[in-house]
């Protein structure tokens, strides 16, 4: 039998194989197809406008960074308050 999963954006049952892995093990929470048009959309609202797009960029900028810091990883995943 084939797993399946419910992508909760768009309400549609597919096969595992149509969702990203996150780190390694775990399947992204929504379908490639309803992923790749959230980073389409977000990618014009950067290009329209340059403050906004600065602004996620910096945010952007700072979420990597608390990725990126030493010492800071956490194996269990999810956010660390």
């Amino acid at each position: 039998m084939t797993a399946v999963k419910r992508c909760p954006r768009c309400g549609h049952v597919k096969p595992t194989g149509e969702f990203y892995r996150r780190r390694r093990t775990q399947l992204s929470s929504f379908c490639r197809s309803c992923q790749r048009a959230a980073a389409h959309l977000a990618r014009g609202r950067r290009r329209l406008d340059a403050a906004a797009g600065e602004e996620l960029r910096a945010v952007d900028r700072a979420r990597q960074r608390r990725h990126r810091a030493p010492g800071d990883h956490n194996p269990g995943g999810g956010d660390v308050a």
